[in-house]
């Protein structure tokens, strides 16, 4: 089974979840929004063209597991902007 929590997803079915709130899901091996405006659209796509939506979300009343995830997508697609 593994160690680890994706680990764990993957060997019960649910390896399209990225946070456990159901929040970000994975399609075509792309994190996106499942739930909002921008529902269906990539997460990292959204972060670049509106990075004020970060903001909203950390000081938003989210699961501490969604912004941990939040941040890493968001963190990552800075890196790949340089």
């Amino acid at each position: 089974m593994g160690n680890n929590v994706d680990s764990v997803l993957k060997v019960i079915g649910e390896d399209q979840i990225v946070d456990f709130a159901r929040r970000f899901i994975m399609e075509n091996g792309v994190e996106v929004f499942n739930f909002g405006k921008f529902k269906g659209r990539s997460v990292a796509d959204v972060l670049r063209s509106e990075p004020q939506y970060y903001d909203w979300m950390m000081k938003g009343d989210f699961p501490q597991h969604t912004k941990q995830k939040l941040t890493e997508i968001f963190t990552r697609s800075l890196l790949k902007k340089s």
